[in-house]
């Protein structure tokens, strides 16, 4: 999940976000994420014989309370970027709105990007159950944009998540070369750093003593979390995730760190009538382990509890996000026989949960 900071100079510029979602931007299936170029090449090819190069899903007169959310939302659901801009009738003066505290517009328009494989009917299903939006309508188009590759390689630059701990994107000189530098490829899978749910685990690992630690990150999207576990100190990372081209970009940038022999990435089913995703692993490989991270949804957590429980060794540590800030008591609730020591933190509407495992 991941957005950058709305920023609100005039109501006359757009909001706008770009980061990813779970499926990837690839014009075709089975293109290899190892880097940008494949992907601005597979881009622009479509972009030149006059194909659309994503969907287009517009939401208008949405109110400003709900729109920073609603944007939230969708990036988090696999949304490539997201604009949010006044939403006005021709001839209406525009509302004025300087400064970042200034806020959002009363009546928005919300325009988010898919990938044109992305089912745009499920993604807004599940942003009305999760921010109790019952009726919200859009329109979905597809268009065709050729600088939409470059606009979004534009605004990918380093990302301070703490002191000392940076994501860089591949193309991009370190802000601070003595830093921890997390080095990735966005524009494949979702976990760019921006977004408040992987700052919350970026920053709970960070405060963490993960020397020699065995990680599972379960939906794993770019491997971010599991590759900053291992630049922290610890001795493996296995991460998961229902999106193949997700497996695919979580390894590709586990090599853009050094750790593709230390980090295994596999596939999962979305539930627990799915094979454990574990089996696919060699027989060395670990089953238990010290620290179990998720940053999904509120219900796959919910559902896949008695796996990730199963994951955590007596006395390990779970960190469980992709969740709003009210939506964190159901998964303490849910996680509560089996663990103890919760604290949860927040940052704007999300949240983090964390525990260690019962002895």
């Amino acid at each position: 999940m991941s957005s950058s900071s709305s920023s609100s100079s005039s109501s006359s510029e757009a909001v706008t976000r770009t980061v990813l979602g779970w499926s990837a931007a690839m014009m075709q299936s089975g293109v290899s994420p190892a880097g940008m170029h494949a992907f601005s090449a597979a881009s622009a090819a479509a972009a030149e014989a006059s194909l659309p190069s994503s969907l287009c899903a517009t939401f208008s007169a949405v109110s400003g309370d709900i729109a920073e959310q609603l944007s939230d939302c969708l990036l988090g659901l696999g949304a490539q970027s997201v604009v949010v801009q006044e939403a006005r009738a021709e001839g209406q003066p525009e509302q004025e709105k300087f400064g970042a505290e200034a806020g959002l517009w009363d009546s928005c328009q919300v325009l988010a990007h898919f990938p044109l494989e992305h089912n745009v009917d499920e993604t807004v299903a599940a942003v009305q159950d999760i921010l109790e939006l019952p009726g919200l309508s859009f329109e979905l188009e597809e268009v065709v944009d050729q600088e939409w590759v470059e606009q979004i390689k534009a605004s990918y630059v380093p990302v301070q998540i703490a002191e000392g701990l940076y994501i860089v994107p591949e193309w991009s000189e370190p802000a601070d070369p003595a830093a921890l530098n997390i080095r990735l490829t966005p524009g494949v899978a979702f976990g760019t750093g921006e977004h408040p749910t992987t700052k919350l685990c970026l920053r709970y690992l960070a405060g963490q003593d993960l020397q020699g630690c065995s990680v599972c990150d379960y939906g794993t999207g770019s491997g971010v979390l599991a590759i900053a576990a291992l630049l922290m100190g610890a001795s493996s990372a296995v991460g998961t995730d229902t999106d193949p081209l997700a497996v695919r970009a979580a390894e590709a940038n586990a090599g853009l760190n050094g750790m593709q022999g230390r980090f295994s990435v596999v596939g999962c089913g979305a539930n627990l009538d799915d094979a454990d995703p574990l089996l696919q692993l060699e027989p060395s490989t670990p089953r238990l382990f010290d620290v179990v991270v998720a940053n999904i949804l509120r219900g796959p957590l919910l559902e896949l509890q008695p796996r990730l429980t199963a994951y955590c060794r007596p006395g390990g540590r779970l960190a469980l996000s992709g969740i709003l800030a009210e939506q964190a008591p159901d998964v303490v609730a849910a996680y509560s026989p089996y663990f103890e020591d919760f604290q949860v933190s927040t940052e704007g509407s999300w949240a983090l949960v964390t525990a260690r495992r019962k002895q």
